[in-house]
């Protein structure tokens, strides 16, 4: 018998991360000590807290059976007032302009099920994750890439976007605090923003996974914020990043009623929701005393200190990351971003991630994290200046 994938498969590159996955695999099984700085998931274990809250939630009966699609009412609520609270983004009912998810990067696939047909356009930033444009093109879009350059601070040039291209867009995507350039972005541009999506009828899709893992005194803005920004937008939150849950799978999306409720009918039709004792755990994470938060970040900048001041006084230029536990390395002269990655993996034993995988527009440039102890992060900086170069 045969059997084919699907052109939408077969046209798709080796995924990013599993591609890494497998070299990691492969080095290791020949003993190799590996140091890992190439994918964002947090090593530390979820607070106990939130922990405690799960364990509590699993042993009631009412959490074993179907959850409601559109999520727990107390996990909706629990989200606006996180909104409102955390990012001044007051009146969000929880009712139609909140959604429960099974982890952000679920809701960001599944956002163009709803709103992208065959032959819609759909502005993606380069480099940014690669999901936004995989699942554009599985429903038929095409994708005009953004370009994000280092000269200015990685945001978009909006006025660059050719007017025809503007006219036929459907959807912007936006990540700020950005992956995988540390990028922040300001209220003044998210001004821009809404000024040009409401222009041209775009709608405005805000990827906000890291909010909480910033390194300025002042915390990163919500899209949600800038007025006008409800009326043409939606945003996607996790609380992966934030509370060291990346294996629980659960976020939410908030913001347009209409964009929400779309999102939602898709989600109706594909899964059965998060499972609630985790929705239930949530709540405890959003509504608690979010000292835990601090902690983590504290930890995070600890570890971002050493490895950017370390790779710098090694001679390589590090962009500077104002947010995220990710920062960019500058290829040396003559290597491309792949060449470079497999360097440091073959020769230092350090994974990281050719920025490249993350769209044309990160060539030049190689992603780690600092998602390992600090003495790990001391090692990988000897070690990356034993690496012949």
């Amino acid at each position: 018998m045969k059997i084919e994938l699907a052109q939408r498969i077969r046209a798709l590159p080796p995924y990013l991360f599993a591609d890494i996955d497998r070299k990691k695999v492969e080095l290791r099984k020949q003993g190799k000590d590996l140091i890992d700085l190439g994918i964002g998931d947090p090593d530390r274990p979820t607070p106990p807290h939130i922990v405690a809250a799960m364990q509590q939630a699993t042993a009631e009966s009412k959490y074993h059976r179907y959850p409601s699609y559109e999520g727990m009412a107390s996990f909706r609520e629990a989200a606006a007032k996180f909104y409102a609270d955390r990012f001044g983004v007051m009146g969000l009912d929880p009712e139609r302009e909140v959604v429960a998810l099974i982890g952000s990067k679920e809701g960001i696939a599944h956002f163009p099920v709803a709103f992208v047909d065959p032959g819609d356009l759909v502005l993606v930033p380069d480099p940014g994750y690669p999901v936004y444009a995989t699942w554009t093109r599985f429903m038929g879009g095409e994708v005009h890439y953004v370009r994000l350059l280092r000269e200015n601070g990685f945001l978009p040039d909006l006025s660059s976007v050719p007017e025809e291209v503007a006219r036929r867009a459907k959807i912007l995507w936006i990540n700020y605090p950005n992956n995988p350039t540390a990028a922040l972005a300001t209220r003044a541009f998210y001004a821009q923003v809404v000024e040009f999506a409401l222009k041209y009828d775009i709608i405005v899709a805000s990827d906000l996974a890291y909010s909480e893992v910033y390194y300025d005194d002042v915390p990163p803005p919500s899209f949600l914020e800038v007025p006008g920004a409800r009326e043409c937008g939606i945003e996607f939150h996790s609380l992966s990043k934030t509370y060291n849950m990346t294996g629980w799978r659960v976020g939410f999306a908030v913001g347009n009623a209409a964009l929400v409720a779309g999102l939602g009918k898709v989600k109706t039709n594909t899964d059965s929701g998060a499972f609630e004792a985790v929705q239930a755990a949530a709540v405890a994470a959003l509504t608690s005393s979010q000292a835990c938060v601090d902690e983590i970040r504290g930890v995070y900048r600890e570890r971002m200190d050493v490895l950017v001041s370390g790779l710098r006084g090694a001679g390589f230029d590090v962009l500077d990351p104002r947010a995220t536990f990710y920062c960019l390395i500058a290829n040396p002269q003559g290597y491309s971003s792949a060449e470079f990655a497999s360097k440091l993996l073959i020769e230092g034993g350090i994974v990281a991630t050719p920025a490249n995988g993350f769209g044309p527009g990160g060539e030049g440039y190689v992603r780690l994290t600092v998602c390992a102890e600090v003495e790990r992060i001391r090692e990988a900086v000897e070690r990356v200046r034993r690496v012949k170069l």
